[in-house]
């Protein structure tokens, strides 16, 4: 009876858990240099490993930086080599987190909005200074969205969403907001649940109309660290008595609106952040 021949074990046979798993402990400058080229099995490792998480987080292509711009152009093509591979395994992203900085390219994330349709969280860091543009883009076919918070760019971000993202009940947009834009979010998102605005500048008769009853499903508004403005555009904080007199009309209309659960905001109290906010804007 002849006796097989035995054969070393193989890099390429091991499970491809376990290969995930030892990637996963790898920075994600060195997973895009080498195991996915070795050969199929670890290219299915590597994929578990960077992209098969419920959220498709894109601010991880910060972590690539290269003072080399010549490698990490190599580094961010071969990032969206393998995302774009990922697509036909990794079915399960519930949301996307974006990048503040270093946006992947607009057809990369084009091919992705167009094969994740039901993708319905998607969140774009306060201090991003991003193009949004492909973000318009993108939402026309993230129909499903029902979460969207980045930073304000104007009326034609709430339009666009408004039309195609009718099913957003949490909405969060930081900058700067009159009279017209709140008008655009109370109009376009009668449904709306949450409403994050913290860290913005509103003027007065902006934060009066959120407050008017039109969002009569809204349960949490948060404009904490607001800075609120006058038809000057001075601080209303500037002025006491004016000042005094806009909390209490604030929270009168607070509370008629039974809807609304909890309402975040620094009007109580001085608070040390809005003061030292009003000082860097002088």
């Amino acid at each position: 009876m002849k006796k097989k021949k035995l054969t070393d074990p193989q890099w390429k046979d091991l499970d491809p858990f376990i290969l995930s798993k030892i990637f996963s402990h790898l920075s994600l400058k060195d997973q895009l240099c080498s195991p996915p080229f070795v050969c199929r099995s670890w290219l299915s490792a590597s994929l578990h490993s960077v992209f098969n998480h419920p959220n498709l987080d894109f601010s991880s292509i910060q972590n690539i930086d290269d003072h080399d711009d010549e490698m990490y152009q190599q580094h961010l093509g071969r990032y969206n080599y393998l995302l774009k591979l990922a697509i036909n395994h990794c079915k399960n992203w519930a949301s996307v987190t974006l990048p503040c900085r270093k946006m992947p390219d607009f057809y990369t994330l084009m091919f992705v909005a167009e094969n994740t349709p039901n993708i319905s969280r998607v969140i774009l860091p306060g201090d991003s200074s991003v193009d949004v543009y492909p973000i318009f883009m993108a939402v026309m076919y993230w129909k499903n969205l029902r979460v969207f918070d980045a930073p304000f760019r104007g009326v034609q971000m709430i339009t666009q969403l408004a039309d195609y993202c009718d099913n957003i009940v949490e909405l969060g947009l930081h900058g700067e907001f009159s009279e017209k834009e709140v008008s655009c979010i109370v109009e376009g998102f009668p449904g709306l649940k949450a409403l994050d605005l913290s860290k913005s500048t509103l003027s007065v008769n902006a934060l009066a109309i959120l407050l008017d009853g039109r969002l009569k499903c809204i349960k949490e508004l948060n404009v904490l660290h607001c800075l609120f403005v006058d038809e000057d555009g001075n601080d209303m904080r500037d002025d006491y008595v004016k000042f005094k007199a806009f909390r209490l009309e604030i929270f009168d209309k607070m509370s008629g609106m039974k809807s609304l659960k909890r309402f975040l905001h620094c009007l109580g109290k001085s608070c040390q952040q809005c003061l030292d906010r009003s000082l860097e804007d002088d």
